[in-house]
């Protein structure tokens, strides 16, 4: 009899006794995934990235209910007490009723609140409330150590870099098939006026809106 059916003679047999005794026969390992050239696009990358940092910023903001869209809208109403709702839309470049549901998060959430504007009856400011005046601290100091710890990875040098070539992309105009100018130096300002050219609302990613 030939080695290579005795060998599967064997086999068959120890799978009979495996079974009989209870066990069941080991699982063959699944097949590595192909990625194709999904490792080479920009935007593949970047929402790894996204994803990783938002695993730490949820680890640690996530039971205050903060998210990392709702941190950046505390942070412009923290350095910009008044500011009005439409221009908080506009600095984080989200749509009118984005801005709106975030600020009615932040209200449920009792970190700010919308004061009527004395010059326009029609407009109102928003702050931050003493309890949210007291946890921005806090969230600065959580968020300060959780862009350290991410950030491990990176030589100084590799940071600098990266930041510098991040704000140069975030900065560049969108491409449609065209090819556009650089409209401002601003970030968020750029994109916003490429919106409005458009006609095409900015939202954010779906797993970070409010």
């Amino acid at each position: 009899m030939p080695a290579s059916v005795r060998n599967g003679i064997r086999a068959e047999g120890k799978a009979a006794a495996a079974n009989a005794a209870g066990d069941k026969p080991a699982r063959r390992p699944a097949p590595p995934v192909d990625y194709g050239t999904l490792p080479n696009h920009v935007g593949y990358l970047l929402r790894l990235a996204q994803l990783r940092v938002w695993e730490d910023f949820y680890a640690r903001l996530g039971p205050s209910g903060v998210s990392p869209a709702l941190f950046s809208a505390l942070m412009l109403i923290d350095r910009n007490p008044g500011l009005q709702q439409s221009r908080l839309g506009e600095a984080l470049g989200v749509a009118r009723s984005g801005a709106m549901t975030m600020v009615d998060r932040l209200e449920r959430l009792g970190l700010a609140e919308r004061r009527a504007d004395p010059h326009d009856r029609r407009a109102y400011g928003l702050f931050l409330t003493p309890a949210g005046q007291r946890q921005m601290a806090e969230f600065i100091a959580q968020v300060k150590t959780h862009d350290r710890l991410i950030n491990q990875v990176l030589t100084r040098e590799e940071h600098d870099t990266l930041m510098h070539l991040l704000r140069k992309f975030v900065a560049a105009p969108a491409l449609t098939g065209e090819v556009h100018s650089v409209l401002d130096n601003d970030p968020v300002t750029s994109r916003t006026k490429r919106a409005g050219q458009s006609g095409r609302r900015q939202n954010p990613p779906r797993e970070d809106r409010p």
